[in-house]
């Protein structure tokens, strides 16, 4: 029979024992088999890391009957009912008039066509950037002097913003579509560990694989994907969306899934052009922060850094002092063993993002900082956070030189508002310029920003000293609109036929939300209309 063990501690020292093991040690009874269901690292100030195990056991039932005699505080349990199943959509339901497409191939459109193909739809994918091994090939020629390309980037082409990310896997939405998606993941090349660890991650240099396996599961199933194929408008008729136009090709579509993203402003701007129904939401902006990844260990992990069972160090802080007008500040998409890369889909406008590979192993870690923007900031128009966001961007495009360099500072001289006058290394791949950087953000971000760094140094002794350096604007970690939508159909609020999906929409914030939401949407429009042909 099986029994959950949770809260198991396990010391350094025992790390690299098997499940079965840790758990006969802890329950002095032999254990047949045991699999990790999560595992986490407490490493709080002032005592040893450990790490915090919880375990399916597998034992016979005299085994069983010992340790459950024997409980001890809630550590062992018999497992939970498993999620009811989704229930099967009505039968009389409508079939769709053609089939579905799915605008965009981020995290919301792929896992929206991954669940469209297995409800039995044939949908088409449209990518307005290239195949994710050409937007590889590209965005290296760029870093090594070619020109930038316009729809292959970091935040345009196959897999979307999050194909070249960390590509962090935690989420705070408790949605059990996440094992879901996390199953679909490990099937596609993702490590087996994302099932369990409390912060999983797949790093920038395996995300385009597991894309591409994806996409290629996709197609063989019966969907169809365009490349370098951008939707330049929406087909609306009689006020309901009936189709695309790409160029000058009309593509008709039952169901349009309008997962473009955070970035696409050519496609918001038809949006609006259509009066498609959204209102502005909060948005975080800030800069960038970026440390020796040694000097993170020892903070961290004090007399324990460098010990080989432990993961490279991390970091998630906030700070509650604020500034007047301002929001709590806090770190943001924290990339151990990573690097700072310019995130823009055009010259003209900067802003930056973190990344880090696999093995997160190279010298630096960073992680933005980021200020909420209320809505009152910029006037309550969705237009107007796209519009802040622009100006932040190009005042730091030319501040940082205008080819693609960045402004900076170091932390020490933001505080004190003073030019750097020599600055330290970066990971940045190009140009890094002194500049006042309180000068790029919008009103009242800078002293938040500032009383925030001077808390995380209080509570991390050195986190904003002179090593520290700050380059910015980190300034599309959400979306500031939401395109509203029936929260029943998903469909759009003003526009029947179209569903808007994912972090553009406003409906996600990060990979794993986005893929939620992209799951959601498909299976809304699943329980409304059959497959235009069935396969």
């Amino acid at each position: 029979m099986t029994v959950i063990l949770r809260n198991l501690s396990v010391p350094l020292a025992l790390e690299g024992s098997t499940p079965a093991e840790l758990a006969a040690l802890r329950l002095g009874v032999e254990v047949p088999r045991a699999r990790i269901l999560r595992k986490s690292l407490d490493a709080r100030a002032g005592r040893e890391p450990v790490f915090m195990y919880t375990l399916a056991l597998d034992l016979p039932p005299a085994a069983e009957r010992r340790v459950l005699r024997g409980r001890r505080s809630g550590q062992l349990a018999r497992p939970g009912a498993p999620d009811a199943p989704r229930p099967a959509p009505p039968a009389d339901r409508p079939a769709l008039t053609s089939r579905p497409v799915v605008v965009g191939s981020g995290p919301a459109g792929l896992f929206a066509t991954w669940q469209l193909v297995a409800d039995g739809y044939r949908p088409l994918l449209l990518e307005r950037g290239p195949a994710v091994n050409q937007r590889s090939k590209d965005w290296s020629a760029f870093l090594h002097g070619a020109p930038f390309k316009t729809e292959s980037n970091l935040l345009f082409g196959e897999g979307g913003a999050g194909a070249f990310s960390d590509g962090k896997l935690t989420t705070r939405i408790k949605d059990p579509r996440v094992a879901r998606v996390l199953d679909v993941l490990v099937q596609h090349g993702a490590p087996e560990s994302c099932r369990w660890l409390a912060k999983p991650h797949v790093g920038s240099n395996a995300l385009p694989a597991i894309v591409r396996s994806m996409r290629r599961g996709l197609v063989a199933a019966g969907a169809e994907v365009r490349f370098d194929t951008r939707v330049d408008d929406l087909i609306v008729e009689a006020g309901q969306v009936v189709g695309v136009r790409c160029g000058d090709e009309r593509i008709d579509a039952g169901a349009v899934v309008l997962a473009v993203g955070h970035s696409a402003r050519d496609t918001l701007e038809r949006l609006f052009a259509h009066e498609v129904a959204m209102e502005a939401k909060p948005f975080q902006m800030g800069l960038r922060i970026e440390h020796d990844q040694e000097f993170i260990e020892r903070l961290q992990y004090g007399p324990a850094a460098g010990h080989p069972a432990l993961p490279v160090a991390e970091y998630s802080i906030v700070s509650r002092r604020r500034a007047e007008g301002a929001s709590d500040v806090y770190s943001f998409c924290m990339c151990p063993g990573g690097e700072i890369l310019p995130a823009t889909e055009r010259p003209g406008v900067l802003c930056v993002n973190g990344a880090s590979p696999r093995a997160r192993d190279g010298r630096f870690a960073n992680s933005g900082l980021v200020v909420t923007v209320e809505p009152a900031a910029f006037g309550h128009d969705p237009r107007g956070g796209l519009a802040l966001q622009e100006r932040v961007e190009a005042r730091a495009f030319a501040l940082g030189g205008g080819d693609f360099g960045v402004p900076g500072q170091r932390a020490a001289d933001f505080l004190e508002d003073r030019l750097s006058e020599t600055l330290g290394p970066t990971s940045y791949p190009f140009a890094v310029r002194s500049a006042p950087l309180a000068e790029i953000l919008p009103e009242g971000a800078a002293a938040a920003l500032r009383m925030a760094l001077r808390d995380f140094d209080g509570r991390m002794p050195g986190y904003a000293g002179p090593q520290a350096m700050l380059v910015g604007p980190e300034s599309r970690s959400s979306a500031p609109l939401r395109m509203l939508r029936d929260r029943t159909t998903y469909a759009s609020a003003s526009h029947p036929g179209l569903y808007p999906a994912g972090e553009g929409a406003g409906w996600a914030g990060g990979i794993m939300s986005a893929a939620v939401d992209g799951l959601l949407t498909a299976e809304a429009i699943a329980d409304a209309f059959a497959p235009a042909e069935r396969l």
